[in-house]
């Protein structure tokens, strides 16, 4: 009796903690056939999932199944962040685990498509080729073709669409050996979208009419959606208009009933892109009205700059020219950012034209207008370019694979990825010379603007006439000289040509420049190295002399003051002339600013002048603080306005005697 409700507790235990996961199985299973119908429903259901089963404790297998599911449900959403959270979440759990090595492969996958989706194609390319190689020792040929789709789709989003096409037909060729048609059918409906890129409209019209109507028995009506919208621009491109407006309206109606509002933006705005071409500007607004409830869901650049034009076009239409600037004036900046424009971002340029035109602004109109055509007719020509090129790249996968009918699409993939690397190196060379030159280039450049530097910093601290340095220089290099941890002693000469004026106004400008640039070269041939002279006025010159006390500063000017006066000019007639000078010596205090130090030594040489001129005055002046500096300044302004005022009048009153 015992051991019987001992089986029966077993039984129920074990059967109540395997429920969950029965029920959690039997979720995932429902959520996998409806995967590719109804994506929206599908995620809602993980979601509900993740909230309610992931609370208990779930079997690891099923645990990688959820989040595989959790992660292509986004993928088929393009919602990229989640794809990637759920992938990561997934890889934990089959980390070091050689069982779960598929679906480790396949959460790899799923986490490089979201790569994808964020635009690092390059990454993307490089993960998928090292996920290529993992693969060949599991033999699992839907794995291998799945990576082969992706492959294919990053070629395609670089604009390598001759590669991608024969990644696309070797994954097709690989997806064969695993008897999956869903898969067969999805890489078919790729392969149809690779084909209509390239301008190969027949084949691929065939490819996506069956894919369609593969999906439509199976009911997977989110790929039916997809489909559709390729049919619909097959259509487009063949111009044949009223085609591609039926066949946007089956799309939008399925995007309706999956609730897809992403594609629902998309296709409302390519029909009332269609129906403005056509002229039909009222059933236009309407779609366009559509699509601007949705905008917020699309930031692809250029679905955005379509929308973009259209609203533009529409205030055009009503004439709101205005409205329109506005708008125009917001978005026609930031296309200055990228180094080429879609046709509808060019397009707001002719908007632009017509806009000033409505306006009555007829030049801006007209200027507008040519530059709108310079571009167009560039854009144009490159375009046609490109579609001969994507010509091209077609017949030359069709005789890539005639010339090695033995070979499989496999090994054509391999011929044109060498062909790129080959030409990536050559590439990668030329850039390599050019980066060379670069190089030296903005070597040159930077030795050329550095000497420029020296040669306008010194400009920017010299007198252009005597070569000394200027009073800039010199307030500056006493700040260098007297810090308070510099005990040696600085002192400061501050001379004056005696009677300067007398020279300019007796033998002229010319004669009196030569007299300073003289006394300048007396300066730099008798100073001592460390000593700094400058002109700071006129016919004022100050010397720095650091570790020089005020008897030894004294002795210099002494000598300085001889050797001017010993000095021989003449006149542009060649008449002799001599000059004196006075000056003024002073020891500068520690931490003494450049305005006191030149106060102090600026009344010396003052004294000089007032006691006879052609002499040296040292020491300290009366003028101990800054303020009787001042005072002491004000009253040889006074002194010397007195003097001119008294010289006005002689000159008045010699005037009218010789009147």
């Amino acid at each position: 009796m015992r051991l019987l409700l001992l089986i029966l507790f077993l039984f129920s235990t074990f059967g109540l903690a395997a429920q969950p996961n029965s029920t959690f199985s039997r979720n995932l299973n429902s959520i996998e056939e409806q995967l590719y119908s109804l994506p929206f429903r599908a995620q809602a259901r993980l979601i509900e999932m993740e909230e309610v089963d992931l609370k208990e404790k779930q079997p690891i297998p099923l645990l990688v199944r959820y989040f595989t599911l959790r992660a292509s449900a986004a993928l088929q959403l393009n919602e990229a962040e989640q794809a990637i959270k759920a992938a990561e979440k997934g890889l934990k759990y089959v980390k070091g685990k050689p069982e779960f090595k598929a679906e480790q492969f396949q959460l790899q996958l799923r986490f490089i498509q979201a790569l994808l989706m964020q635009g690092k194609n390059q990454l993307v390319l490089s993960q998928l080729n090292s996920l290529l190689e993992a693969t060949e020792s599991f033999n699992d040929p839907a794995t291998t073709a799945e990576i082969l789709l992706v492959k294919a789709q990053a070629y395609r989003d670089n604009g390598e669409y001759d590669i991608s096409m024969a990644a696309m037909m070797s994954s097709l060729e690989t997806a064969k050996q695993a008897d999956d048609q869903v898969l067969l059918k999805r890489i078919s409906s790729n392969l149809g979208a690779v084909l209509l890129s390239l301008n190969g409209f027949d084949k691929a019209e065939l490819l996506l009419e069956q894919s369609y109507l593969f999906f439509k028995q199976r009911k997977m009506s989110f790929n039916q959606l997809l489909v559709k919208m390729d049919i619909a621009e097959l259509a487009k491109k063949r111009g044949q208009d009223k085609k591609a407006i039926h066949e946007y309206l089956k799309a939008l109606n399925l995007a309706q009933v999956l609730g897809d509002g992403f594609h629902r933006f998309r296709i409302n705005l390519l029909i009332a892109e269609l129906l403005f071409d056509r002229g039909e500007t009222e059933r236009m607004k309407q779609y366009l009205q559509a699509s601007e409830v949705l905008s917020e869901r699309e930031n692809t650049r250029y679905f955005i700059s379509k929308f973009n034009l259209l609203k533009v076009n529409e205030k055009l239409i009503n004439n709101n020219y205005q409205e329109a600037l506005d708008l125009l004036s917001t978005l026609l900046p930031k296309l200055n950012k990228y180094s080429s424009l879609y046709r509808s971002e060019l397009q707001l340029h002719l908007a632009a034209s017509k806009t000033y035109y409505g306006l009555g602004d007829f030049e801006n109109a007209y200027l507008t207008l040519l530059n709108y055509q310079e571009s167009f007719n560039q854009f144009s020509a490159d375009e046609q370019l490109e579609n001969l090129e994507r010509q091209k790249l077609l017949y030359k996968l069709e005789r890539l694979k005639a010339e090695n009918q033995q070979l499989s699409w496999n090994n054509v993939l391999h011929t044109l990825e060498l062909e790129n690397s080959e030409d990536e190196i050559e590439y990668l060379n030329i850039l390599i010379f050019f980066a060379i030159v670069s190089v030296s280039l903005t070597s040159l450049a930077a030795l050329w603007i550095n000497r420029r530097r020296i040669r306008w910093g010194k400009i920017a601290n010299t007198d252009s006439l005597t070569n000394l340095y200027n009073r800039r220089y010199l307030s500056h290099k006493l700040l260098s000289l007297n810090k308070p941890d510099n005990d040696a002693p600085l002192s400061c000469i501050l001379l004056d040509i005696d009677l300067f004026k007398v020279v300019n106004d007796s033998y002229g400008h010319i004669v009196g420049d030569e007299v300073l640039v003289k006394v300048a070269t007396l300066f730099i041939n008798n100073v001592r190295e460390k000593d700094i002279c400058a002109r700071i006025g006129g016919e004022e010159f100050m010397i720095l002399l650091p570790n020089t006390n005020l008897q030894q500063a004294s002795d210099i000017a002494e000598d300085l003051r001889l050797k001017i006066e010993s000095l021989h000019f003449a006149s542009l007639k060649g008449e002799p002339f001599t000059i004196t000078s006075s000056f003024g010596v002073v020891e500068a205090g520690k931490e003494q600013s450049f305005s006191e130090l030149s106060n102090a030594v600026d009344l010396l040489l003052y004294t000089a002048k007032q006691n006879g001129r052609n002499r040296v005055e040292t020491g300290t002046p009366k003028f101990t603080n800054s303020q009787e500096m001042e005072q002491g300044h004000s009253k040889m302004a006074q002194q010397l306005a007195n003097l001119k005022r008294k010289a006005q009048r002689l000159l008045f009153m010699l005037t009218q005697l010789i009147k």
